[in-house]
């Protein structure tokens, strides 16, 4: 009996053992549910396979369940048999002592044989439980256990990393604190029976937030429920995945095209600008080589040349004309960049090209700008000056002339002015036509300025080739050009000088052409000049004379002289016409002829003009004071001060200055002065003629003659130029000439007057005409104030006194 007891008592032993063992067995089994979560973790990179390996470890832990489960089975039925088997002793007392010693040694047989399954499953979850955790201790993802009140339990060490807080500070913390209201999500997660992964938001105890990816479970431990979260940081891959699209929206928008090839040259991308600059669709090039967009352009050596540049250095890039998928050979600015891989071993070629179509054509267009006339095609200053450059230096290697043409056309300005300015630009263009119609494919003609013109001859050999070709170029302008459906004449002007026997540079040689150009229009006009060394002097001594001049008025060197006006009716003298002389201090008297244009060049015709107005007014009033006989007052007026602002009110305050009455001042201006601008010189005329005094055409019959306009002017005299004057009485046309002039006049009910009237058969036949007034040497040359005195007080009426006039 008492070895029952003791064996009864062995048996409870093991009893308790085995729940101890079943004990320790449920804490494995909640430590399995929290490790299975970091040996996830370890296994897999990325977080969102979490809820996988959750269950995968769930349903280990369900299977070691069962098992301990069965171990319990047996042991309650080890225990039921014990309980049996005490019962059985107890009634069985007078049993055999060998029949119960087999029983035993049966029971022993069992219960060791359950022993030695308990210990081996207690080492399997011992090395388990160690394994787990050494992997929730170096897991790199944070993991919490959490319990059915939302307070954390336990953290790993990634957990303290990532949050700033130490492990006593994370164990019964909130959630809620780490990921606010993760408990609202888990809560809702588990009612809709949705998946235990999202994106959410963690809170350091910084109070910085960052983005996180959550996995999260739940577990039920006898009658309480708990969850495993883990967290991982996806603020690196955020910011990856930001460049990854931002680089892939930059591959995708890129204004330049893209291509990508493998090692072996085939195309495996291309982006939209590629598809735009050549016309290929993605689908169309995919698995091609870039082969397929070569043009004929380059060839060999150039391609050779630009991948042994890509194995040396990696990189290459330049200029590559490439064909289009419709055909078209266009340029493009292309790098190709080699592309390695962790190894260094080249792996890709990557490609980046831009259409040049634009800019080449913006340059070609911005050297025409840059070199080109806009309005004639012609060369500009600046390609003349490298084309004469070129020209030079082809002379200094062959020994043969280069020769420079200065064109100038004559009176442009008159008919840009007339005919407006569009008009004046069709002139220009047709001209520049006749004038490269006149040359060699070799030789050049360019505009400089305005309607100034240049022709450069190269490899010329004799003088005579370089007559010709100017002769031909005057003749190209004989014909006239149509503008505004009317017939226009022009005429140039050409100065001509050779290197190297006029200059050594082009400064030098535009000098000397532009200064035999001038010398060509002294001459008349319409005509060509080769360039002199006297000219030079010539040049120099007319800037000395316009320094002169500019001193005169100062030193008080002009002199008035005066030539009478007479009456052919009544043969009386009716007027003075002022004239201005020069008294230099060294060379004497200056002509006006001479003097005159340069002033006129020169503001300075403005004082003198000015000067003249004033002292001729000052005579008059003298003459009056001393009672001479009522003259009528002539004074030459330019066209810089009939274009002068306020014209008429300068005249206007000599008059009131001087004392003179406006009725007996004639202003006097040329038919070519009046014409250069017929609109404004109309209202000018106007303004002068509303102070009361008259105003004279002089020289009418050398310029334009244009009815249509004479009658608009508000004048009231024509003078004849002497030119018809002189051979009236031997050349019929003049004759003519002048008996028109007269009879429109008088047609317009304005008086004429004939200058230069030298001989009395002059006479006679201007007074058959019926010419009103004449001035000329036959009556009295032009004199100065004190003899205009003594011409006065002895002039007789020409009636009485023809045969003593005196010419001289």
């Amino acid at each position: 009996m008492e070895d029952r007891l003791d064996f009864k008592k062995e048996l409870e032993e093991k009893s308790r053992v085995i729940g101890e063992l079943q004990s320790e067995l449920e804490k494995t089994n909640q430590g399995i549910l929290l490790l299975s979560l970091e040996f996830e973790q370890a296994e897999e990179e990325r977080n969102r396979h979490h809820r996988q390996a959750i269950e995968s470890l769930q349903n280990k832990a369900r299977d070691y369940q069962s098992v301990i489960e069965n171990l319990q089975s047996e042991l309650e039925e080890t225990n039921r048999g014990i309980l049996l088997l005490t019962l059985e002793l107890e009634e069985e007392k007078d049993s055999g002592e060998q029949s119960r010693l087999e029983i035993i040694e049966q029971l022993e047989n069992e219960l060791e044989a359950t022993n030695k399954g308990l210990l081996a499953l207690t080492c399997e979850l011992e090395q388990a439980k160690e394994k787990f955790h050494n992997i929730v201790e170096c897991a790199n993802g944070a993991i919490f256990t959490i319990s059915d009140g939302f307070i954390v339990e336990t953290a790993n060490p990634a957990a303290t990393r990532l949050f700033g807080y130490s492990e006593a500070e994370l164990v019964g913390t909130p959630i809620n604190r780490l990921f606010p209201k993760l408990d609202s999500v888990i809560e809702k997660s588990i009612k809709d029976d949705s998946e235990g992964f999202l994106i959410f938001h963690g809170k350091k105890k910084n109070g910085s937030i960052f983005p996180v990816e959550l996995t999260f479970g739940g577990s039920q431990l006898h009658d309480r429920q708990s969850w495993i979260v883990i967290a991982a940081d996806l603020t690196y891959r955020i910011k990856i995945e930001q460049g990854l699209k931002l680089m892939a929206r930059v591959f995708d928008e890129s204004y330049d095209a893209i291509i990508i090839t493998d090692i072996a040259g085939t195309i495996v991308d291309v982006n939209a600008s590629f598809t735009t600059i050549t016309g290929y669709a993605k689908q169309e090039v995919l698995g091609q080589n870039p082969r397929m967009l070569k043009s004929d352009h380059h060839d060999l050596s150039f391609y050779q040349a630009m991948w042994q540049s890509i194995r040396k250095e990696g990189r290459w890039c330049g200029e590559v004309w490439d064909k289009r998928k419709n055909g078209e050979i266009y340029p493009k600015w292309l790098s190709i960049s080699a592309v390695k891989d962790e190894e260094g071993q080249i792996c890709n070629y990557v490609g980046i090209f831009t259409d040049m179509t634009a800019r080449i054509e913006t340059e070609n267009k911005l050297r025409i700008l840059a070199h080109f006339d806009q309005l004639t095609g012609l060369p500009n200053r600046t390609l003349f000056v490298e084309k004469l450059k070129w020209a030079i230096d082809l002379s200094d290697r062959s020994g043969q002339d280069t020769v420079l043409f200065f064109l100038d056309l004559d009176r442009f300005k008159i008919i840009n002015d007339t005919l407006g300015h569009q008009a004046g630009d069709r002139l220009l263009c047709e001209v520049a036509k006749r004038l490269q119609k006149c040359i060699r494919k070799v030789d050049t003609v360019a505009r400089l300025a305005g309607d100034e013109f240049t022709i450069i001859l190269t490899n010329v050999k004799e003088k005579g080739t370089v007559k010709k070709i100017a002769q031909k170029v005057l003749d190209s302008f004989a014909a006239p050009i149509l503008l505004e459906n009317r017939e226009i004449y022009v005429t140039t002007s050409i100065g001509i000088t050779r290197y190297p026997a006029d200059g050594g540079d082009i400064d030098i040689l535009l000098k000397n052409a532009d200064t035999a150009m001038y010398h060509a229009k002294a001459a008349g006009k319409n005509r060509f000049e080769f360039y002199s060394g006297y000219m030079v002097q010539q040049v120099q001594d007319e800037l000395d004379l316009e320094l002169d001049l500019r001193k005169a008025l100062e030193n008080a060197e002009f002199l008035l002289y005066f030539q009478p006006l007479i009456d052919l009716g009544s043969g009386r003298l009716v007027g003075m016409e002022a004239l201005i002389r020069w008294d230099h201090p060294q060379r004497g008297f200056i002509s006006p002829m001479k003097f005159i244009p340069y002033a006129e060049k020169t503001d300075l015709i403005l004082p003198i003009g000015a000067w003249v107005l004033e002292r001729a007014c000052q005579y008059l009033v003298n003459w009056q004071a001393e009672g001479w006989p009522p003259l009528k007052l002539s004074v030459n007026y330019s066209g810089r001060q009939l274009k002068q602002p306020n014209q008429h009110k300068i005249v206007k305050d000599i008059l009131h200055k001087t004392g003179v009455d406006p009725a007996y001042l004639n202003i006097e201006l040329t038919e070519s002065v009046i014409m250069e601008d017929a609109e404004s010189s109309t209202q000018a005329l106007q303004a002068l003629k509303s102070i009361g005094l008259s105003i004279s055409v002089d020289d009418f019959g050398t310029g334009y003659s244009s009815l249509s306009y004479l009658k608009r002017f508000p004048i009231d005299n024509l003078k004849i130029d002497r030119s018809f004057i002189r051979d009236i009485t031997v050349d019929p046309d003049d004759e003519a000439i002048v008996s028109s002039i007269i009879a429109m006049a008088h047609a317009l009910r304005l008086s004429v007057v004939a200058e230069g009237v030298e001989t009395e058969q002059q006479l006679t036949m201007l007074r058959e005409k019926r010419c009103d007034q004449a001035q000329g040497f036959y009556f009295c040359p032009p004199v100065s104030a004190e003899e205009v005195q003594h011409f006065i007080h002895t002039f007789q009426p020409i009636e009485s006194s023809l045969s003593a006039a005196d010419p001289a």
